[in-house]
C-alpha cells in the first residue's frame, strides 16, 4: 500500500507555497496529486522550491484563461475527490470554476480555496503573498532581527501554517463526505494560517495573564523562572537549552556555577518568579558564563543534569544528525542539476500504510497523455449505508490526551475545534504548563478533564475504561513511560483493539536522542530555523515565529485524520508517530542538499534581513519601508511604470525572470535608488495603482487589536467567552472554514479535574465508587497542600 491516502485524487491548481505543501503532504502520504500548470510552466517551473514542494505529484498543462485550458481542468475534476485552487477572491467564478458551479455538477467535490485573507473583512481585497502579510499585520515588528525596523521573514512560518490547517481541512472534509455523502467547501488563508500560529502567544483576558514579557528590559519570558535562548559557546558554537523540566532551572544554576544565589523550589518552578538576583543572572550573567566552555562539553553536562538542551544547525546540516538518520526520515531522489539530492522525506510513521518514497518533482507538462490514467477509487466513496448525518467533521470521535506542555495538546485542540470530544487526563498536581495561561488555553480550550493518579492501580482502571471506549490515544511521554504506567500500545490494544494510538514524542520512540527531553524552541534550532530568520553570514536570532510545539501540534492532528481516514476505509487500526524532530524537519523540507552537504536553498534571507530576491523583498524609503512581491513578466513592466523607470523593462539583464536572477544585485541595486527617493505612502500609492503588489509595513504586532475586529468575531475567528480563572476572554477561534460541516467553539480550557466526577459516572462507576474515586484517585491537593 502507498500510504493511508492510497486512492485519493486531489487536482492542484493552485500557485504559492501554502497549497503546494498541503497537496506535498498529501502526495506523500499516497494521494494521486495532479498539478495544473501553464504551458510551459510559470515563473517558478525551474526554482529550487519545486523540486520538493512538487514531488511525488503529476504535471498535466492547463490554462484557465482560455475555454479549452478550463475545460481541460473540468475534465480532471470530474475524475477527481478534491480540487484546490488559489485564484482569489472572486476569480475562480469568474473563470467558471467556482464553487456552486462545480458543487452542482460533482456534488461529492471536496473543493479548497486558499486565498490571502480570506474572503471577508477589510483585508480580503489585498494581495495574497506572505511576505505583504507579514509587513500588512505586523509580523516583521514582531519578529525581532540584527537591525532596527521591520525584518523580512527568512522562514516561512505562516505559508506552513497555512499548509497545515489545509491539509486538516481536507482530510475532515473527507472524513464528512464519507459519513454524509456530500463535497463541501473548504475556505483557508494566510491570514487564517497566521491566526492558528498567533493562537500559542496572543489572546486576551481581562486579568492580563500572559506568559511573554512583552515590553520594558526583560522582554520575552521576564521573571519567569525558564532559560531557553540561543548561547553561543568557547568554540564559537550555539546551543539552546531548556529549563522547563521539574527542576531543571536549578539544576542549570548549579552548572552554570550560580547555585549558591538561586532558589531551591518545591513544585513547579515556573509558578515563584524570579527575585532581582535571579534575574540579573539569567537575563544578563548565564549568555557569559556559556562562553565558558565548548558546546559537546555543555551538551554532555546538561544531558547528564537531565536537562534539555541541543545544538543549533543550518537546514543542511541537519541530514547528518544521528537521530535523523537512525529514523530514516533523509531521502535521495535523482536530480538534473546536482545528479542526486538529499531532502527531508514523509515524516509520520505508520505501523501498517506506509507510505513509498515520493517521486522526484515531475516536468512541466510531464503527464498531458496520461490523463486516462487518472481516476477515482471506491475505497474513497461514501458509505452506502448511511449513518445519520454529522454536523461537524469530527463528530462520534473520542480522543483521550494524555499528554504534557503544548504541543500534543494543541493538535488535540485542533481536533476539538473539529467535533471531536477531547477528554484531557491531568496529573492530581496539574499540567505543568497550567501556570503559563495563554499556552494552557491555546492548548486544551474546549475539553474536558479527569484529574488521575495513573501510578495506582485504580487510577489506570479509570484509564482502561476511558480506553475502552475511544478511538484515538495521544500522548507524549518519553519512551518507555507509558509502558510503566499500563498505557503502552500493546496493552491498550488489547484493551480495545479498535483504537488508534497517536505517540508523539521529543525525537522518537527508539534512537540515539530518544530518551533526550524536548521542548521549544530547542528542536527549531536544532533544525535551523534560527540561522534561516537570521540572513546570510549572520548569528542566529533568537526566535522566529512558529515553533515545533505548534507544527507537531499540526502535525499530529494530521496524523490522527490519516489514521482515522484510513479506519474509515479499510477498517484497519495501527499505532502511528509523529515525533517533534519530525515536524521541526518538515517545516524545512523546502530546502534540498547535494550528497556531500552542500545546500540546495529554495530561498535564502540576504545579510540585511531584507528579503529573498530583488522583487521579493523590503526596501527602504525615504521615510521608511515599503514590501514588494513582485512575479512574472507582466508585474515587472508594471513595477518599472509605477516607479517612472519604464527602461528597467526593457533592459537586456531583466527581460526575463532568468535574467533577472541572474542579475539580481544590478536589479536590487536600482530598485533600491529608486525607492529612496520616494516616501513610504508615495511610493505605496503609486504601486497600488499599477496594481503591483506592495504594502507599507506596520511597525507594530497587530494581533491584540484584530482580537476586537467586529468582523473578526462575526466571522468566528475570534471568539470570546468568560473563564473561571482568567474572566472575560478574547482568543483565535476558528482558521478552517467549512462551508457545510463546520467546526466550532466549545468553552475555554477546562480547570482541573472540572468533570472527573461526570467522566466517572460515564463509565459507569457506581455514585458511592465515584465519591470514593473522587477522594483519592481523582483528589486534587488543597490549598493548604500547594502552600506546604
Amino acid at each position: 500500500m502507498a500510504g493511508p491516502l492510497d486512492g485519493l485524487v486531489v487536482i492542484d491548481a493552485s500557485w504559492g507555497m501554502p497549497a503546494a505543501i498541503s497537496t506535498m503532504m498529501l502526495a506523500d502520504y499516497g494521494a494521486r496529486v495532479i498539478k495544473v500548470e501553464r504551458p510551459g510552466g510559470g515563473p517558478d517551473s525551474t526554482a529550487n522550491v519545486r523540486k520538493s514542494t512538487d514531488r511525488g505529484k503529476w504535471s498535466v498543462e492547463a490554462d484557465p484563461n482560455t475555454e479549452a485550458g478550463r475545460a481541460a481542468i473540468r475534465g480532471l475534476i470530474a475524475n477527481a475527490d478534491v480540487f484546490v485552487e488559489s485564484f482569489g477572491v472572486g476569480k475562480a467564478d469568474a473563470l467558471g470554476l467556482g464553487y456552486d458551479e462545480l458543487h452542482a455538477e460533482f456534488p461529492e467535490l471536496v473543493y479548497v480555496s486558499v486565498t490571502g485573507y480570506g474572503n471577508v473583512g477589510p483585508h480580503a481585497a489585498r494581495p495574497g503573498y506572505e511576505a505583504l502579510l507579514n509587513a500588512r499585520l505586523g509580523q516583521m515588528a514582531e519578529q525581532t532581527g540584527h537591525r532596527e525596523g521591520p525584518i523580512f521573514m527568512g522562514h516561512p512560518t505562516v505559508s506552513y501554517g497555512t499548509a497545515f490547517i489545509t491539509t486538516i481541512g481536507i482530510l475532515s472534509a473527507l472524513r464528512a463526505r464519507k459519513l454524509n455523502g456530500a463535497g463541501q467547501k473548504l475556505d483557508t488563508s494566510l491570514l487564517d494560517g497566521m491566526l492558528s500560529i498567533a493562537s500559542m502567544n496572543w489572546w486576551w483576558n481581562e486579568k492580563d495573564i500572559s506568559y511573554l514579557a512583552r515590553s520594558g528590559n526583560q522582554k520575552g519570558f521576564g521573571s519567569k523562572r525558564l532559560i531557553t535562548d540561543p548561547f553561543q559557546c568557547a568554540d564559537g558554537k550555539w546551543l539552546v537549552p531548556h529549563t522547563g523540566g521539574p527542576g531543571a532551572y536549578k539544576r542549570t544554576m548549579d552548572i552554570l556555577g550560580f547555585g549558591d544565589r538561586t532558589q531551591t523550589i518545591d513544585g513547579p518552578e515556573m509558578a515563584v518568579p524570579l527575585n532581582d538576583v535571579e534575574l540579573d543572572i539569567a537575563r544578563n550573567q548565564v549568555p557569559e558564563a556559556f562562553k565558558q566552555r565548548n558546546r559537546d562539553e555543555w551538551l554532555e553536562l546538561l544531558h547528564a543534569a537531565d536537562i534539555a538542551a541541543l545544538p543549533l544547525n543550518h537546514p543542511e546540516d541537519i541530514f547528518e544528525d544521528d537521530q535523523v538518520t537512525f529514523a530514516g526520515v533523509p531521502i535521495q531522489l535523482p536530480d538534473d542539476e546536482h545528479g542526486t539530492i538529499q531532502q527531508i522525506g514523509p515524516v509520520i510513521r505508520f505501523e501498517k500504510s506506509k507510505p513509498a518514497t515520493p517521486a522526484p518533482a515531475p516536468k512541466v507538462g510531464e503527464h498531458n497523455s496520461r490523463t486516462a490514467e487518472i481516476a477515482r477509487s471506491d475505497v474513497w466513496a461514501p458509505l452506502s449505508d448511511k449513518p445519520a448525518p454529522v454536523a461537524r467533521p469530527l463528530e462520534g470521535v473520542k480522543i483521550l490526551d494524555f499528554s504534557s506542555y503544548f504541543a500534543t495538546g494543541f493538535g488535540a485542540r485542533l481536533l476539538s475545534d473539529l467535533g471531536a470530544d477531547v477528554v484531557k487526563i491531568e496529573p492530581l498536581i496539574g499540567d505543568q504548563m497550567r501556570p503559563l495561561g495563554d499556552l494552557f488555553e491555546g492548548a486544551n480550550r474546549g475539553k474536558r478533564n479527569i484529574a488521575l493518579d495513573l501510578r495506582t492501580p485504580e487510577g489506570q482502571e479509570i484509564a482502561h475504561r476511558l480506553v475502552a471506549g475511544a478511538d484515538v490515544v495521544m500522548h507524549n511521554y518519553r519512551p518507555g513511560k507509558a509502558e510503566k504506567i499500563a498505557l503502552g500500545y500493546e496493552t491498550l490494544k488489547a484493551i480495545n483493539p479498535d483504537v488508534i494510538y497517536a505517540y508523539l514524542p521529543g525525537f522518537g520512540s527508539a534512537g540515539p536522542k530518544s530518551s533526550l527531553k524536548s521542548f521549544a524552541p530547542m528542536v527549531s534550532g536544532m533544525v535551523g530555523l534560527n540561522f534561516e530568520g537570521s540572513g546570510k553570514g549572520n548569528p542566529p536570532i533568537r526566535r522566529v515565529i512558529g515553533n515545533e510545539d505548534l507544527y507537531n501540534g499540526f502535525l499530529g492532528a494530521v496524523t490522527v485524520l490519516l489514521a482515522l481516514n484510513h479506519r474509515l476505509n479499510t477498517g484497519e487500526t495501527q499505532s502511528v508517530e509523529s515525533p517533534q524532530l519530525h515536524s521541526s524537519l518538515f517545516v524545512v523540507s523546502e530546502h534540498s542538499a547535494t550528497l556531500d552537504g552542500k545546500a540546495v536553498p529554495a530561498h535564502e534571507l540576504d545579510a540585511d534581513q531584507t528579503g529573498w530576491s530583488p522583487l521579493y523583498r523590503l526596501y527602504r524609503t525615504a521615510d521608511g519601508w515599503i514590501a514588494i512581491a513582485v512575479f512574472g513578466d507582466a508585474a515587472f513592466t508594471r513595477l518599472a511604470g509605477a516607479l517612472g523607470s519604464p527602461e528597467l523593462a526593457t533592459d537586456a539583464r531583466f527581460a526575463t525572470s532568468t535574467d533577472r536572477a541572474v542579475n539580481a544585485d544590478a536589479l536590487a541595486a536600482a530598485l533600491t535608488a529608486l525607492f529612496a527617493d520616494l516616501d513610504s505612502e508615495a511610493a505605496f500609492k503609486a504601486l497600488d495603482n499599477s496594481n503591483v503588489p506592495a504594502e507599507i509595513p506596520l511597525d507594530y504586532p497587530i494581533m491584540p487589536e484584530l482580537l476586537w475586529e467586529e468582523w473578526a468575531l462575526d466571522s468566528n475567528r475570534v471568539v470570546e467567552h468568560h473563564h473561571p480563572e482568567y474572566g472575560w476572554c478574547r482568543e483565535v477561534g476558528m482558521v478552517m472554514h467549512l462551508s457545510d460541516t463546520p467546526g466550532a467553539f466549545k468553552g475555554g480550557a477546562p480547570v482541573l479535574g472540572e468533570h472527573s466526577q461526570e467522566i466517572l459516572t460515564e463509565l459507569g462507576y457506581t455514585p458511592d465508587e465515584v465519591t470514593s474515586l473522587m477522594a483519592s484517585v481523582c483528589a486534587l491537593p488543597t490549598a493548604a497542600a500547594k502552600e506546604d
